[in-house]
């Protein structure tokens, strides 16, 4: 076995390597970075995803009950207070937590941090977000966005050297840029959480498992058992790698003599199993602390029960898979993507497709079988297969020019500017957000002791600005508030299809925006849809996705990234003739 050391120093070498010998990588890897952290710091101090605040309080959660109660207790009960443990993602944010901890203390405001780690949940901890300095978690998620942005590079990078060992640099580059320029990818790039690390080190497992069927050395296997490991802590839907180590074992032992009989080598297997095994183990704080309940509860529970539960509406599959591609990748590319996968089954047909393709289509294989059975899932599930689809259309691109020259460079061309001009116009979008604009509104004109009402469950669809006095709770409502927000969320009342509809609900935000309940509109933000009546595709109609393949900012569903049109907000003002009995029915 190779130690740790040797491993990073091979790595190291490998990147400086590239890094001299292709001159067009610096300026990808650098065209990646400027993409995926433009405008990072877009709705800060709020959150882009509900996922991304959650992710948030774990470690400081942790932080705040070691610092009320500094024994192992203390630790354990901190550790294990998230909802679900949600791994290695836990190590990432605490990384950030660290240096927002350590400013803290030199500018003399710790206590403003800590607290009692028995935090409220209510409006979606909505009071440990508006107590603690705005300061403090714009630096915090901040650099866990940075972070993200450092991962999408490096995971540009590995597409580029996939396809490069796959076929040869020309492939590599253009499966790099391709990757730079779909804008499902970048998204995720400006958000926190786990998606991207998780990418990161799947891609760096599919790399090594290359490198393995091709020499048959044994520490190429259990670095990448050890890698897809990681992965896993991360995510678990990774667990799409075990099958691919499984792959990579098969296809190791076609080369040797003595088929089948080759399979059988214990060792290789143990020892990659108990590496894989460790690293998910270690990747899981809660078990580090004893605290197993969470972690049980995670794999037994949600796992098995996510596939089923709804969180978008009821579609076939295959729309929810058209839905994620179109708008992830934009029509060009999608298209470009379907030939590239076409063009690669075509030649495992012809039996002329290297290991290399072969496991990067078991890999996209993998991921659609495991969301088959799912009601719904969204882009970012998706995100491990674009880098797999970028190196496929490559590679078809490429082999394409060495027979039609001319219509391989035009295609390649269309290709770039079409999915280049998507993904620009998508990312120009975070620097334009209209609950952005809504929240500066806000904070410039409410006074303090005016009183903002919403009504949504979950601050983080709000535009509220740091600090305000929020009313969010039935029982709780002021009698008249002078300011009411209605968000893209609130007007799906208007929708008598709308699951959680009520003829109630939609005759009182019916009356907020007509005028009739002692409120006026003072401000708009954002493109106010048709009537104020949100246009969302028809679940099961491919036609109503075609727009999502050309406009890349459209409107999500759940733990997705609400883009501009899911960010409309209108803003009402009391006349001062509101009725003190109204009651809201939210």
């Amino acid at each position: 076995m190779v130690p740790v050391r040797a491993l990073l120093g091979r790595a190291k070498a490998r990147v400086l390597d590239d890094l001299r010998t292709d001159p067009y990588l610096p300026a990808l890897l650098v065209l990646a970075a400027v993409l995926s952290g433009f405008w990072f710091w877009h709705r800060l101090p709020n959150l882009a995803t509900r996922d991304e605040w959650s992710r948030a309080l774990d470690p400081l959660v942790a932080f705040r009950s070691v610092v009320a109660d500094p024994s192992y207790e203390g630790l354990k009960q901190g550790v294990a207070w998230g909802r679900v443990p949600f791994g290695a993602t836990f190590y990432l944010f605490g990384l950030a937590l660290v240096p927002m901890i350590a400013v803290a203390v030199l500018t003399g405001n710790l206590d403003a941090i800590t607290g009692t780690p028995h935090i409220s949940w209510a409006f979606g901890h909505f009071p440990i977000w508006n107590e603690v300095p705005a300061w403090f978690w714009t630096g915090y998620i901040g650099l866990v966005r940075l972070f993200n942005v450092a991962f999408a590079v490096g995971s540009v990078y590995l597409t580029y050297r996939i396809a490069t060992t796959i076929a040869d640099r020309s492939t590599g580059r253009l499966a790099a840029l391709f990757l730079t320029l779909t804008f499902g990818f970048l998204t995720i790039a400006h958000e926190g959480g786990e998606d991207m690390p998780a990418l990161f080190f799947l891609l760096v497992a599919l790399y090594l498992l290359i490198l393995f069927v091709r020499s048959g050395e044994t520490w190429t296997f259990y670095a990448a058992s050890a890698v897809g490991g990681v992965a896993m802590a991360f995510k678990l839907t990774m667990a799409v790698v075990i099958a691919l180590i499984a792959l990579a074992h098969v296809l190791r032992a076609r080369e040797r003599e003595a088929w089948p009989r080759s399979l059988y080598r214990p060792r290789l297997i143990g020892i990659g199993a108990a590496l894989g095994l460790l690293a998910i183990v270690v990747g899981l704080p809660t078990t580090l602390v004893g605290a197993f309940d969470p972690v049980l509860s995670r794999i037994g529970g949600h796992s098995i029960s996510r596939p089923g539960n709804p969180h978008g509406p009821t579609a076939p599959t295959w729309w929810w898979f058209a839905r994620g591609y179109f708008n992830g990748l934009g029509l060009p590319l999608l298209v470009g993507s379907v030939g590239g996968l076409v063009a690669a089954l075509s030649r495992v047909g012809r039996r002329r497709a290297n290991t290399g393709t072969l496991l990067v289509l078991a890999t996209i294989g993998g991921f659609a079988a495991l969301y088959v059975p799912w009601h719904d899932f969204r882009v970012h599930h998706l995100l491990p297969t674009f880098p797999l689809l970028a190196i496929l259309v490559a590679t078809w691109l490429v082999e394409l020019r060495d027979r039609r020259e001319t219509v391989a460079r035009v295609l390649t061309v269309a290709l770039i500017v079409s999915s280049g001009v998507y993904a620009g116009v998508g990312v120009a979008g975070y620097a334009d957000t209209p609950r952005d604009q809504a929240a500066a509104w806000l904070d410039d004109r409410v006074r303090e002791n005016e009183t903002i009402e919403t009504y949504r469950w979950h601050f983080q669809d709000t535009a509220l600005p740091h600090g305000a006095n929020v009313t969010y709770k039935e029982g709780e409502f002021t009698a008249c508030p002078e300011y009411i927000m209605l968000t893209y969320r609130d007007l799906v009342y208007l929708d008598e299809t709308y699951l959680r509809n009520s003829p109630r609900r939609q005759a009182y935000i019916r009356g907020l925006l007509d005028g009739e309940s002692g409120y006026e509109t003072v401000a708009e933000f954002g493109s106010r849809p048709p009537a104020y009546f949100p246009q969302r595709p028809t679940p099961g109609s491919l036609v109503d996705l075609l727009p999502y393949g050309i406009v890349p900012q459209v409107d999500q569903h759940a733990d997705e990234q609400e883009l501009r049109p899911n960010q409309f907000t209108v803003i009402l003002q009391s006349t001062g003739e509101c009725d003190a009995d109204r009651d809201p029915p939210f």
